[in-house]
Formats: C-alpha cells, sequence, structure tokens
C-alpha cells in the first residue's frame, strides 16, 4: 500500500485523479446522515443523480466505520463525464468532505480498493502492486508518496 503523505492539490490533484479514472472502473462518494448538506453538495446531488450505479446503506467503507449510524454510499462507474465534474468540483483531494462537498472520495478497480481517502483524517492510500501503476503514480508532478 503507497500512503500519500502531502495531499494533492492543484495539478497533482487533476492528474491523480485523471490516473485514477483511466485505471479503475468504480468509484464512491458518501453522503453521512449526522453532517448536514450545504446547498452546494446538494447541487452535487443533483448533478451525479444520473450517474448513480447503486446507493446502499452502509456502517462502513473503505478507512472509515461507523458506530450506530449509517450513511448513503454513492456507487458510479468512472465515465469520462464524471472525471470532469471530480475534478472541477474540487481543487485538492481531501475538499471531499461533508458539508460542502460528499465525502471519502474512494477508487475501485476490479471491486478491489485502489485509491482510498479519509478526508476528515487527511489520509490516502493507494493500494496497488502493480508496477507499471506505480511507475504512473510517480510520474505525477507534486506527488508526495511513501
Amino acid at each position: 500500500m503507497i500512503e500519500i503523505l502531502e495531499e494533492p492539490v492543484g495539478n497533482t490533484y487533476r492528474q491523480l485523479i485523471s490516473l485514477a479514472f483511466n485505471i479503475c472502473d468504480e468509484f464512491i462518494l458518501v453522503k453521512r446522515d449526522q453532517i448536514e448538506l450545504s446547498k452546494n453538495s446538494e447541487l452535487l446531488i443533483e448533478e451525479l443523480n444520473p450517474y448513480v450505479k447503486a446507493m446502499k446503506k452502509q456502517e462502513e467503507w473503505p478507512g472509515t466505520r461507523l458506530f450506530g449510524h449509517y450513511a448513503d454510499v454513492y456507487y458510479f462507474d468512472c465515465k469520462p463525464e464524471l472525471e470532469q465534474l471530480l475534478i472541477h468540483k474540487a481543487e485538492r483531494l481531501y475538499q471531499w468532505k461533508q458539508p460542502e462537498l460528499l465525502e471519502d472520495l474512494c477508487f475501485y478497480k476490479d471491486k478491489e480498493e485502489w485509491l482510498i481517502t479519509v478526508a476528515h483524517e487527511n489520509l490516502g492510500f493507494i493500494k496497488t502492486t502493480v508496477r507499471e501503476e506505480i511507475l504512473r503514480i510517480r510520474e505525477i508532478e507534486g506527488i508526495m508518496i511513501y
């Protein structure tokens, strides 16, 4: 597992999201019931609604486990129009948290976690052992990984 040491911001964020869309086939965003939504996040949900593949009430998702609460976990296929939406809605990886946006953007490759974020904790991880993917991650200017 590769730990992201510094938050990807600006062009680094955009390159990481583009790489995730190139490698992965699915991503999730989370809406936690115990955190109010802003107007911005309500608009985001409206924009995303036509692309929702599934929505599940879950108490856990990559990097997070709730106790006594559930959240709405939205599943999406990695489509080019959604890549552009994610790139334009945020300037940095850990910006994906309520109330301004949805929470914990995570990507999956072949049903396996690939990019995991826990935005409130400023944590990000990439799970891969594929040499080509590791090299592509290292090519992203400004990415600080361990």
